[in-house]
This record gives C-alpha cells, sequence and structure tokens, in this order.
C-alpha cells in the first residue's frame, strides 16, 4: 500500500467514509496530501553525490471557507498530512534537517475549492513564523544533519532518478503512469467508493447520458471532461466544462495523470489509480 492509499485510510477513520457530503464543493485532504507529496519532489535540491535535500516546512493557504470547515479536524488532520510527508520523504531516500511540519493558513482572497501549498528548508534554530493548525510529524530516525551541516551522511540508492538530477524538477518516475506492464487503469469516486475501469481511447465523464461514467452532479457538464487511455498513459482533458476541472487543486485544461492523483469536476472527486504489479 502506497503513502497517499495509507493516508487515505486513516482519513477515512476520521471523517468517515462520507466524503462526497462532507467536502462537497471544498477542498478535499486527498488534494492537499497529493499537493504537498508533489511539493517535496518538485522542490528538492541535489547536494552532491546523489544526496537530495527535502523542505521540512510545508504551508497549506485556504479560501476562508475551506479553512473553517477543515478546522474541525485540525490538529489530527495537520498530524497526518505531516506523517504522510515524511512517509513520502523516506520512501524517496531524501533528507531533511529537521522534522516535517505542516501549517494551515486562510487567505480570504482564495475561493472556495481551491488552495496553495509552499515550502522551505526552515532552520530547526529558529521557531516557525506559523503556527496556525501547525503539527509535525511523530518523531522519525534522523535523515540528516543540524546546522552548522557537517557532511551528510550516505543515502541509499535514489528510486527513480539519478545523481545527475540538478533538483527543482518534477516528481519522481516511480508510479507514473505507463511505468509497470499489466496496469489496470481506474478512477474511483470518492463517497459512494464506485470504480470505473478505463478503457483504451476516450473515457468522457460527465452529467449527459452521452457520457461514458455519468456523475449525478449538478455542477458537473454533460460532457465535463475526457480521460483519454493511450501507451499506458492516462491524460485528463477539459471539454470546456462549465466550472472547469482540477487536479491536485489546481486548473487545468490538459494534464497526465499519476496514481493517485484527484479529480475535482463540479462537487465530485474522483481518484486515479493504477491497479496491478
Amino acid at each position: 500500500m502506497g503513502v497517499l492509499q495509507r493516508f487515505e485510510r486513516r482519513l477515512e477513520g476520521m471523517v468517515g467514509l462520507a466524503f462526497a457530503r462532507i467536502f462537497k464543493g471544498k477542498v478535499h485532504p486527498a488534494e492537499i496530501a497529493k499537493a504537498l507529496q508533489r511539493e517535496a519532489d518538485e522542490q528538492r535540491s541535489v547536494m552532491g553525490e546523489g544526496r537530495v535535500l527535502a523542505p521540512n516546512v510545508y504551508v497549506v493557504t485556504l479560501g476562508r471557507t475551506d479553512f473553517e470547515h477543515l478546522g474541525q479536524w485540525s490538529d489530527q488532520l495537520a498530524g497526518e498530512l505531516a506523517d504522510m510527508v515524511a512517509e513520502h520523504i523516506d520512501d524517496e531516500g531524501y533528507q531533511v534537517f529537521d522534522k516535517v511540519t505542516v501549517h494551515l493558513e486562510q487567505d480570504p482572497d482564495l475561493p472556495t475549492g481551491v488552495f496553495e501549498v509552499s515550502s522551505q528548508v526552515a532552520d530547526p534554530a529558529r521557531p516557525p513564523a506559523r503556527d496556525d493548525f501547525a503539527v509535525a510529524a511523530p518523531p522519525r530516525p534522523p535523515t540528516g544533519a543540524h546546522p552548522p551541516l557537517p557532511p551528510l551522511p550516505p543515502l541509499p540508492p535514489l528510486r527513480g532518478r539519478s545523481a545527475t538530477d540538478t533538483g527543482a524538477q518534477g516528481p519522481s518516475f516511480t508510479g507514473r503512469a505507463g511505468s509497470r506492464p499489466g496496469v489496470t487503469h481506474v478512477l474511483v469516486v470518492d463517497g459512494p467508493g464506485t470504480r470505473h475501469e478505463l478503457s483504451t481511447g476516450r473515457n468522457v465523464i460527465g452529467r449527459g447520458t452521452e457520457a461514458d461514467i455519468r456523475l449525478p452532479d449538478t455542477g458537473v457538464s454533460r460532457k465535463h471532461v475526457d480521460v483519454v487511455l493511450e501507451g499506458g498513459s492516462a491524460t485528463v482533458v477539459d471539454l470546456g466544462s462549465t466550472n472547469g476541472t482540477l487536479v491536485n487543486g489546481r486548473r487545468v485544461n490538459r494534464h497526465v495523470l499519476n496514481d493517485g492523483d484527484v479529480i475535482r469536476i463540479g462537487h465530485s472527486v474522483l481518484v486515479y489509480r493504477q491497479d496491478g504489479p
């Protein structure tokens, strides 16, 4: 079971299974989790000899409604998010200077359902400036040194990267679409948990009768989005929908999916999965 799947299991125990009702039209924690994982990958820095440093402080900025809505689970949610990021960092073989923390902040200018993620490598000798919903991950085995920095200890081989990686790149190749033979590509509708296996070619999602995957959601257009499966790779293509398409909290017109990506259309949330070996 992957890091995101373990997080989702713990999330189910926290808020129950009725995600579609609880998070209708609002930021879904699974979207935040995926965005934080991507932030760790994109903001990593290569320190030499294949050693990679990842940020340890992450800030999630939410609009007023989402900030207040998630506040009822603030401590537990921030702790689960921090632990999820720490697990991902360990799995990828990255290093951090200090414990991983996640902070939830409010920006009244952000609309409901939209959020922003930023990160930094924090000096453990300096207290964090932000403390809204800040929770550290549970103590983990040391993965780096505290400043002033002596030479970093050796790391195990990095999965999905070479030592010539220049940092600030996209996510690792581990788990990318089409990277494993015999994979079944599935969309899981959050809430009811309905699974839809994708067919090769077009898979139109919408409210209308002509859609391959129908969603009874008034916020979804009749033909809202197409998930095109070709060559073992799944790509989301917005079909000029009224309310747009978000992947991991970012509005997209076209986006190649990775395992665990969260798609939001209207009030519906779908999780893309690659099942199989």
